[in-house]
């Protein structure tokens, strides 16, 4: 993981890889004021170091922020957390702690022997202060692929119909986009995966907004998977759009001013830059945005 030392707060970034333990105990060893771990935008990563650092979290007494997104093996970082907050260093819509089980690299496909071997279950109620609910939590370790996840989002701040937290088996019409997932009517609170819903922020929360590019509002010109709304005659784009609905967040797909270039970007926060870039350099003139993550921001014409 990538580390930045800020006053009292050690923020970790990036994938969770075999070494971090020892990177993370000698930095704050030598740094004594720190007692805030905020988690950012992690896939996750090494199995065994996820454990340890949560468990070496909880040792310390410390308390973890999540800032933008923490799946898999970070969440379990994240989880043992003695205090564990949402921050809005990102926008809402993209903060979000996500779990599931154990899986095979090569393939995303579950493993159970792990899930096991690890007492996951187990595991997870206990760091939860025993809160999570034991079949809630059956369910999503026995997720089969490794894209499916339950998202936890902050209450407050993300919920779409009144949810926030949302179990994903990742072979929903939408994949990763939340919305076409299965909603789950108890709260990141609620099962133990917060300990607070005050939001905090992270020491360089001044510094993260600035890459933040401003997001578009919805039109609502159509609903985010009709593909009979989008204005593109080939097959060939109505078949990326497909794809794209298939993407994680951050995401954008930019149209041309004639309906015949399109190009989508996903995965950063560039997205809609990125999008509107590769549509121009294809389409020899300006592009429009026609949906930003889960919503179509096209006003028509």
């Amino acid at each position: 993981m990538e580390f930045k030392l800020i006053a009292d707060q050690l923020i970790l970034s990036g994938p969770v890889s075999n070494g971090d333990f020892e990177k993370v105990r000698d930095t704050l060893a030598s740094s004594t004021k720190v007692d805030t771990i905020v988690l950012r935008n992690s896939p996750g990563g090494d199995v065994p170091t996820g454990y340890r650092l949560g468990e070496f979290f909880r040792e310390k007494g410390l308390r973890t922020l999540v800032s933008g997104f923490c799946y898999s093996s970070c969440s379990r970082m994240f989880l043992g957390g003695k205090t564990r907050y949402f921050t809005d260093d990102f926008p809402a819509i993209y903060t979000n702690v996500g779990f599931h089980g154990h899986y095979d690299m090569s393939n995303g496909h579950l493993q159970p022997q792990l899930v096991a071997q690890f007492h996951l279950k187990e595991w997870l109620i206990k760091y939860s202060d025993g809160k999570a609910d034991p079949a809630l939590v059956d369910r999503w370790i026995a997720i089969p692929i490794n894209i499916g996840m339950i998202h936890f989002y902050h209450p407050d701040l993300f919920k779409p119909g009144g949810v926030s937290t949302f179990l994903c088996q990742g072979t929903e019409k939408m994949a990763q986009a939340v919305l076409g997932c299965e909603p789950i009517r108890k709260t990141a609170l609620e099962l133990g995966i917060v300990t607070s819903l005050q939001v905090q922020r992270s020491n360089d929360q001044a510094e993260i907004k600035l890459t933040i590019p401003a997001r578009p509002k919805s039109s609502n010109f159509a609903a985010i998977d009709d593909g009979s709304k989008v204005p593109l005659a080939s097959q060939a784009g109505l078949a990326e759009y497909q794809r794209f609905l298939a993407a994680v967040l951050p995401r954008a797909f930019a149209i041309s001013a004639d309906h015949g270039s399109w190009a989508w970007n996903a995965g950063g926060f560039d997205a809609m830059a990125l999008a509107l870039r590769r549509c121009a350099d294809r389409a020899h003139r300006m592009c429009r945005l026609y949906a930003v993550d889960d919503d179509v921001v096209w006003a028509g014409n």
